[in-house]
């Protein structure tokens, strides 16, 4: 196979997984890697900083972040062949696309292959992703704010102690989402973490709708998700829960999250500072 063949089986309508961190994106990874030939590396990261690609200081997260270097290390990428990547490559489109037909051979996989990434940072870069990658797809993950801040309060993975912080991460994701929507609403599915967890296999199949990708019947089970915990009902004080509140709660009503009647149902009824 030659090496723009390649580069074109890895481009064949990718789909992206981004929303803010802490909203089901890794369960969502998880459940579509079952899907025979959609392979999905560790998260690349590649269009979540906004500096122009090749520029004196693009490069640097990309080479030394310890994390993204631990994940080319799962995905079998050694550090020559990431320099290969790097030096051939001349915008993030081609970085990602030989990225993927690095990973793939690196995995084994042989013959045709759809491919998917997840990294929900790369909600900053998905207008670059649409422009760049034309084919490209997206699923926007979004979860009740009030449970995503507690998650970062607490440092479940990602630890953001200051509370207008963590509400940002999940506000801009929804700005640019809302952004996405509008330009490219055939491309952009929404899913909320609470509907995925109710009826996984009736969110599986509509990702898989949205792609266009058949898949085997029964891959997918009730007994895959695991119930909402509600995080925040034991991780905020009154005060703090309002502050979610006040901060998130107008755009996430866009979402069908009722912010006041889930304080007020928890009698965290706190005004908090307006």
């Amino acid at each position: 196979m030659t090496a723009n063949a390649t580069l074109e089986m890895a481009d064949d309508q990718p789909l992206f997984i981004i929303g803010s961190v802490r909203s089901g994106t890794t369960l969502t990874r998880d459940l579509l890697r079952r899907v025979p030939n959609f392979i999905c590396p560790e998260e690349t990261h590649f269009f979540r900083w906004a500096e122009p690609f090749r520029t004196p200081h693009s490069l640097h997260p990309y080479r030394n972040n310890a994390l993204l270097k631990k994940h080319r290390t799962i995905d079998g990428i050694d550090d020559a062949t990431f320099e290969a990547i790097l030096s051939e490559s001349r915008n993030k489109a081609e970085m990602q696309r030989r990225y993927i037909a690095a990973f793939a051979r690196a995995q084994g996989v042989i013959g045709p292959y759809r491919w998917f990434e997840k990294t929900p940072q790369n909600i900053y870069g998905a207008p670059l992703i649409a422009q760049q990658m034309p084919k490209a797809r997206f699923v926007f993950m979004v979860r009740n704010p009030l449970n995503v801040v507690a998650s970062m309060k607490l440092g479940r993975q990602v630890k953001i102690a200051d509370l207008f912080g963590a509400c940002n991460y999940w506000l801009e994701a929804a700005a640019i989402y809302e952004t996405l929507r509008a330009a490219y609403s055939d491309r952009v599915m929404c899913l909320r973490y609470e509907d995925l967890v109710a009826d996984v296999p009736k969110a599986m199949a509509e990702i898989l709708r949205h792609i266009a990708l058949p898949a085997p019947p029964a891959l997918f089970h009730a007994r895959d998700a695991h119930g909402e915990k509600n995080l925040w009902l034991s991780a905020f004080t009154a005060e703090e829960a309002a502050q979610v509140r006040d901060q998130c709660g107008a755009i996430a009503a866009t979402f069908g999250y009722d912010l006041a009647a889930d304080l007020a149902a928890a009698g965290h009824a706190a005004q908090g500072a307006r």
